[in-house]
């Protein structure tokens, strides 16, 4: 293979969060979306702060992975990505509070490939709404985190 036949691939990748006050939590409904409000570094990624949606401008092989931040009552959570709007197998994640008022923190990630233009969405595909929390107390002391993130990253 002769180097003017070798395509070079673009770098894409975007960090997107979601944030709140010290005082207040975040529900999400089941077959809810998640509505991230805040964002770091994007390259080929398209945000938009008012939906929380990410847009794939790039075709390629992705590494994504969300992190959340849940309170609340003992129940179940269990949350997918969907592209386009349609669930990607194997990307199904969830947790369970066996004690009312944990917090715990429900981790995912999955490598897919996404065509170009691909709408990307993180959706409560369980049957509860969850308290996500942006905020935690140490030491009586109240400090404001994420309550939720995901970021987004092209490996080929």
């Amino acid at each position: 293979m002769s180097d003017r036949n070798w395509k070079k691939s673009s770098p894409a990748y975007g960090y997107v969060a979601l944030t709140g006050s010290d005082s207040e939590t975040i529900p999400v409904n089941p077959m809810e979306n998640v509505r991230f409000n805040q964002h770091g570094a994007l390259e080929n990624i398209k945000f938009s702060p008012s939906s929380g949606t990410l847009t794939v401008l790039e075709s390629g092989d992705y590494k994504i992975e969300f992190i959340l931040l849940i309170g609340g009552p003992k129940s179940t959570s269990v949350y997918g990505i969907f592209l386009n709007h349609f669930p990607v197998s194997l990307t199904d994640y969830g947790i369970t509070r066996q004690v009312d008022n944990a917090i715990l923190m429900l981790t995912g990630q999955a490598i897919i490939h996404i065509p170009r233009n691909t709408k990307i969405h993180l959706k409560n595909i369980g049957r509860t709404t969850d308290i996500l929390l942006p905020f935690v107390i140490d030491a009586g002391k109240t400090i404001t985190v994420n309550a939720a993130s995901l970021s987004i990253e092209k490996l080929s």
